[in-house]
Order: structure tokens, then sequence, then C-alpha cells
């Protein structure tokens, strides 16, 4: 009998990915049905929309209302990112309430003057949550990472000046507060504090050379002249906490990190403790040594009774699970739009058919293809060099609200076109020399196969959007694993996606038909799987450089490097290599199967806006405001569109004429 071969397998293989995630992340996320979680949106006392979520263990009741931990994240993220440390804190008893700041996630966004208000959201979420009979209104805390512990430092005062109720707070790579406008102060009193410092850490845990001022991120991003955050013990702030907000001069002994140390407060006792970590300040995202640390100082300020150590943890099995989902989202999504354009007759236009690597022309070939690769890997780092120098990391103004996706979308833009340049060059300097012929390669297309094209993309992302709102509504779980994948998002948040688009929808259009009309080649090897992975490599090595650079440095000399002069140069193209190196490997994918370099460029290029902008910090304009870089950043815009359209339109002109 002749076998039926069996249709779309990718497809299913993707969807029944997608359920296994789902029912994993569920039963994990809510201990196998022990928790309830609920988003709240409520309208706050401050008179803002504040959205939270609240994990609540089935031992809390209002018979027996629970201790309560407020969970705030860091800055230019979401509830979501924290959501790992509420899942843990829900099973040993805690009520968690995962907190949206202001400006981010599902909050209102609000100008700088309110914004710096009220914990940034976190006191109003405490003010809320304090009301419910579920919760132990005697035993509240706070948890926050990173600007999140600057928020938790906003709220104690808020606290010191109202209910009085916050009983501990530990910070994950934030600064403590240990002085006032007059000198040293103790802010925190009969509570029970503790900080998580890393060593590496591009924000915090250093001290200005220049007075011994605790080194503030918000102002001193770009300051040269600090100490390293690995010595942070032993620095003047450090101290100070440690002995309660006294002056260290008053105190010759050091004291040391891990201890605890208490001190009464008229019949009361307040404790302050450091953990040190050797890690880096995006660690908390996945480190089992950070979560290891915050359980044991919860279980020690503000005990359950839980039997779970704090080496007992679940969320590692969820984020296993996060991957499967989002592994099968992204092969679901790339599937669909490959059987979209040739299993369909209305789409059939756009595709050329699957493909094979071409052979390299000897020495030539090979020499040709590194020198690009060298040549652009280099002066896209230059690139990020320059735009840190020049602060572009923190513009934002009226238009572009936020500042990361303008920073990135002009990396990806610019990016762009330095890459459509040098394939320009190749192929004007080597390429038609040698007979290479653009329409065979997919590169030339007709108006309406690149209108079918692009309706293919934005089905195939509609589709993708579409189980992702589907699967938080119905299930209450997102495709975000760490930093990387998908949720949903407000309708404010659509005029900035659609305004950062064009930058990614270029970039990744100009890199897919890089690594795919240019160089489906076997100058990486024979066997394709290898060559794909090898150029998707390439495409993310920029921004992996300045990873490894920067960490590298840190851990070798326990000082920031600063790249182009930015302390947070890492932290800014964090997400960007792993996002690249899929993207580009998405590209690749598709091209083989479609011939159609187009198609994978427009999904990923559409998907990059919209992950930016779904999870970023949106800030309103203060009326009167000057932004300095205004005149640079629309340059840049201006020239990098210009150059990319200009040499697709050169390269166009010269196919048709071939």
């Amino acid at each position: 009998m002749k076998k039926t071969k069996v249709k779309h397998v990718p497809i299913i293989i993707g969807m029944i990915l997608i359920v296994i995630g789902i029912v994993g992340v569920k039963l994990t996320q809510t201990n196998w049905g022990d928790t309830d979680i609920r988003n709240v949106i409520i309208e706050s006392q401050s008179g803002h929309t504040l959205a939270m979520d609240l994990y609540i263990p089935s031992t809390a009741t209002s018979e027996n209302p629970a201790a309560t931990i407020f969970v705030q994240h860091g800055g230019n993220n979401n509830k979501e990112e924290m959501q790992h440390y509420c899942i843990e804190l829900a099973r040993r008893g805690y009520v968690a309430v995962g907190v949206d700041m202001y400006g981010m996630g599902e909050s209102e966004a609000l100008s700088d003057e309110e914004w710096l208000t009220q914990g940034r959201g976190l006191y109003d979420a405490v003010r809320y949550a304090v009301s419910l009979p579920y919760v132990d209104a005697n035993r509240i805390s706070l948890l926050g990472y990173s600007r999140g512990g600057r928020a938790a430092g906003e709220a104690l005062q808020c606290d010191n000046a109202e209910l009085n109720v916050v009983k501990a707070i530990f910070l994950i790579h934030s600064d403590p507060i240990v002085r006032n406008d007059d000198g040293y102060a103790d802010v925190y009193g009969a509570r029970d504090v503790a900080v998580l410092a890393d060593k590496n850490d591009e924000f915090f845990f250093s001290e200005k050379a220049n007075d011994n001022g605790t080194y503030s991120h918000d102002t001193n991003r770009y300051a040269a002249n600090l100490s390293s955050p690995a010595q942070y013990v032993i620095n003047n702030s450090a101290q100070a906490f440690l002995y309660f907000g006294e002056d260290p001069a008053n105190h010759p002994e050091l004291r040391d990190a891990e201890t605890v140390y208490e001190k009464d407060y008229n019949g009361l006792t307040g404790s302050r403790q450091i953990f040190v970590s050797n890690e880096t300040h995006m660690a908390s995202w996945w480190s089992p040594l950070v979560m290891n640390r915050v359980l044991q100082f919860f279980n020690r300020a503000m005990p359950t009774g839980t039997t779970l150590s704090a080496n007992d943890y679940i969320y590692t099995v969820w984020n296993i699970f996060k991957i499967f989902a989002l592994v099968g989202l992204i092969l679901f999504t790339a599937s669909l739009a490959v059987a979209l354009l040739t299993r369909t007759t209305v789409f059939k236009e756009a595709d050329n058919g699957p493909r094979e690597l071409r052979a390299v022309d000897g020495r030539d070939g090979y020499f040709w293809f590194w020198s690009i690769q060298l040549i652009g890997t280099i002066l896209c780092i230059l690139v990020i060099r320059f735009l840190n120098a020049e602060k572009i990391a923190s513009y934002r103004d009226s238009l572009f609200r936020s500042a990361y996706p303008t920073y990135r979308g002009l990396i990806a833009l610019l990016c762009g076109a330095i890459v459509i340049v040098l394939c320009t060059v190749w192929y004007v300097c080597y390429g038609r020399k040698h007979h290479f012929d653009l329409r065979d390669v997919g590169f030339t297309i007709t108006r309406n196969g690149f209108l079918k094209t692009v309706a293919v993309a934005l089905i195939s992302v509609a589709a993708m959007f579409l189980i992702v709102f589907t699967v938080d509504y119905l299930v209450g779980v997102n495709f975000l694993f760490i930093y990387w994948g998908f949720m949903k998002f407000g309708a404010n948040r659509i005029p900035g996606m659609l305004l950062v688009a064009p930058m990614y929808i270029l970039y990744y259009v100009v890199m897919s038909i890089n690594v795919n009309a240019f160089n489906f080649s076997r100058a990486l090897g024979r066997w394709r799987w290898l060559a794909n992975l090898l150029i998707s490599l390439i495409a993310a090595i920029p921004t992996l450089f300045i990873l490894c650079y920067v960490y590298g440095i840190f851990k070798a000399t326990g000082s920031n490097p600063m790249f182009g002069g930015l302390a947070g140069a890492a932290t800014a193209v964090y997400a960007f290599p792993g996002f690249v190196f899929v993207a580009i490997l998405v590209c690749r994918l598709i091209y083989q199967k479609t011939g159609n370099p187009y198609l994978g460029g427009l999904l990923c290029g559409i998907v990059a806006a919209i992950n930016e902008w779904a999870i970023c910090e949106i800030r309103v304009h203060t009326p009167g405001t000057v932004y300095s870089g205004t005149t640079l950043v629309y340059s840049l815009i201006v020239i990098g569109i210009v150059v990319i359209v200009g040499c697709l339109t050169y390269l166009a002109i010269h196919s048709k004429n071939a």
C-alpha cells in the first residue's frame, strides 16, 4: 500500500509543544492547584490605574490571614519578570503580590513628577492589599529587584509617614538607603532588611570616588569614577547600612557579609544583612542562589512554619515548561507562514520553491564571505559604541516615549544599513562578475508577490498573538522565558510598536536577504543545519560581543568597562543576541522551504517591534521639556532608512537589467 504523507507535521508538533508547555506551566505556577492566582486592576488611592497579580495559597483565609510579600520588578519590565519569586513564596504560605510599576505592564503611565512618588505604584498596592481579609496587615514585607529596590525604598518612606505596616525588606541587586539630605540616616528602623549584592553589577554597589556618595544609576549612569562593586561590603554605604545608618567613620571595625546584625529599638528588634554573590545584575531572573537567599531571609524575618527548605524549587521545572511553550509557539508560527505560502493557491505566487546550499567559488568566494562577515561585525560593534557615547540608550521624547525600544531600534536600523551596503559592495565587486543572479536567489520579487508575502507575515503574527492572548485569558499563562518571549499587551502600547516597527522590519528584512539571498551557501560547511546555526550565531555576534566584553572585564578586574561610556551597556542589549540568533535561524528555515528571503524578515521584524513595546516602560512627556540628542536621533533614523532603501532599490534595478 502507498503510504499517505502527513501534511503540516511542524504545525502539529508546535501545537503539541504549546499544549504540553501550557499545562506544565499552569500546574507548576499554581503549585498543582494549591495557589489561586488573581489578576487585579484597581484605581489606586493616588487615583491611577494599577495592575497586580495576587498569588493566594489555600492556607490564606479570612480566618487565617497570611503574611504577605509585595514583589516589585525592575526597570523596563513588568510583574511577570518576578513571577518565579511569587510562585516560590506562595508555595511557602505567603500571599505574594506582583505589582506592575506605573508606566509598565498594565499600570497607567505617569509623568515623572507623579511616577517618582508612592513607590512608583508599590505603596498604592500595599494600601489596597492590607484591606483584604486573607492578608495579615501585621506581617507585610517588600521584595524589590533593581529599580524595584529603589521603589521599595520609596514605598518605605511612604510607610514611615503613613501606615507603618512594612516589617521586612529584601533588596535584590539594588542599593539600600543609607543617606538623606542631612547625611547618614537610619530610615529602616526596627525592620529586618537584607541586600543581595552581586560583584559584577552594572548599576549598583559602587561609590563615586570624588565624594563617596552612593552611585545612582538614574543620575550617574555615565559616570566613570566609581569604585568596584566587588568591594561593596567595605564601602562606606555598605558599612553604614550594617551599622544601622551610623557614620562608618565612627566604627573602625568592618562588619562582614552574610552575618545578621541586630539592634534593639525600645523593645523591638531590627536586623541588617548583606549577601554577596559572584553574579551579574541580570542573574536574578534565573539564579537559584538568588532564590535561595530570598527564601532564607523571609523564613528568618517572617516565618510561616513551612517545611520546605530554601533549596526546594519548582520554578526551574516551570521554566522548562516555559521553554516548551515558547518553542512550540515559534515553530507553529514559522510553520504556518511556510504552509500558507507553499500549500495555498492564494499565496503561491510568493513561493520560489525549496533551496539547497549553493557552492562557493573557490578561495575568492571564501575570502569575500569571511571578509564581509568580519567587517560587518566590527562596524556594528562600533555603531553600538557610538550610540552609547552619545547617550542614546536613555533617549526619549514626546514621540519616542520609551528609551530602550528606540535605542535598540537604532542599533538594528544602522546595523541593517551596514549589512546591506556590504551586500551591495559584494555584488558590485564580486558577485556580478561571477555570474551571481539576484533573480535566481529570490531577491527579485513581483509587486503582487511582495504584497502576498506581507499578507502571510501579518496573518502568521496575528495567529501567534491570538494564541498568546487566548491562553492568557483562559488559562493565565504567558509565553515569557526570562526576557525572551511574548505576552498580552494593552492598546496603549500599539502606537509605540508602530513607531519603531519600520526600524526592526528593515533590519530583519535586510538580514534575511543577507543570510539567504546572498549567503545561502557552503561557506560555513556542507551540512545545512550547521550552516544555519553558524550564520545565526554570526548575526548575533555584535551584541554578544558587548556582553562578553563587559562581563569578561568585570570578572577579570572587578570594574565596569562601560562600553562606549555606558554603565548599563550589557543590560541594554541583554536580550538582543538570543532574539537575533533565533530570528535569523527562523529566516533561514523559512527560506530553505520557500526560497523567499522577505517572508522571514517581515515576520521577525513585526514580532520584534511588538516584543520590544509589550514590556518596556512608558513615560509621559512633560510639556516644555527639552531633550538632548533629538537632532542626532532623527538624523540617524533618516540616514538608516535612506541607505537601506537606496541599496535595495539599486540591487532591484540591476537584478532586472541583468
